[in-house]
């Protein structure tokens, strides 16, 4: 209950300044099961919702597979159904949409499992997908993603170049906000909050939080908004796993490892 209260919170928050975001869906939508024939197969397909959806907007949405194939996709009441595609590593949702002067933008890369796409995700990450976004640079690996307390690089980019001196704002589903800057390169760093409360012992045990970033520019009389949204988790690190336990650990290995030898060597030359 505390964790969608503050969603949204901070949903409206972004709403009141115009931006949307891809978010897991926090009401409950039957009707989106039947969404790119889900319903016809018997299993309910991936969803995800566009916070501070316009309607009377003219929207674009797209999915990037991880292969660089581009699949338009349908948003009805606000949400979207991921068609399986069946390979691995990070796809893209994109959404655009324009209003009057505005446009506005979402973009969230969500890892699948599957065949190899045979593709780094750097391709998919330059793609572009609006004129105003944030770019992970780059996404964490498969086995390394997002987690507190830990310092990761992004990009602004506007008409396909990078932009900067902008500032980018950061918010957490946990209650946290930050404000950034990207540097003269339009590239900026995000230590993502841990600010986690009772955490539990193994990963698996802690719900991931959501982080957002977002950033916006005035150009020409169009206002250009965008978020990229993505899930973190409790760094291990920070609570139940400790790096000088695991170095003193690794030393001591050592030196076992090294007498050992020793003492092997000294039997081989006593037998010959």
């Amino acid at each position: 209950m505390k964790y969608l209260i503050i969603t949204c919170l901070v949903s409206l928050s972004l709403q009141a300044q115009g931006f949307i975001n891809w978010q897991k869906p926090i009401v409950n939508a039957e009707h989106a099961m039947h969404q790119n024939h889900g319903g016809h197969t018997g299993k309910k397909l991936k969803q995800f919702q566009v916070h501070n959806d316009n309607p009377s907007a003219l929207s674009e949405v797209y999915y990037i597979v991880s292969t660089s194939e581009k699949r338009k996709l349908v948003l009805e009441n606000g949400l979207v159904s991921l068609p399986k595609t069946g390979f691995d590593n990070y796809h893209a949702l994109v959404i655009n949409q324009k209003h009057n002067n505005s446009v506005n933008s979402a973009v969230r890369y969500i890892y699948k499992h599957g065949r190899p796409s045979k593709t780094s995700p750097t391709k998919i990450t330059h793609m572009k997908k609006s004129e105003l976004e944030i770019v992970p640079s780059p996404l964490p690996r498969e086995h390394d993603r997002y987690a507190g307390s830990r310092t990761y690089a992004f990009e602004l980019h506007f008409n396909g170049e990078v932009f900067p001196n902008t500032t980018v704002v950061l918010s957490t589903s946990n209650g946290t906000e930050e404000t950034l800057k990207s540097d003269e390169n339009g590239e900026f760093k995000v230590t993502i909050p841990n600010d986690f409360k009772d955490v539990k012992t193994g990963r698996r045990k802690n719900k991931k939080a959501e982080l957002i970033l977002k950033a916006s520019h005035l150009d020409k009389g169009i206002n250009y908004t965008t978020t990229l949204s993505m899930p973190y988790s409790v760094n291990p690190v920070d609570y139940w796993q400790s790096q000088t336990t695991g170095l003193i650990v690794l030393i001591i290995g050592l030196i076992l490892g090294l007498f050992l030898f020793r003492n092997i060597n000294k039997k081989k030359k006593r037998k010959a």
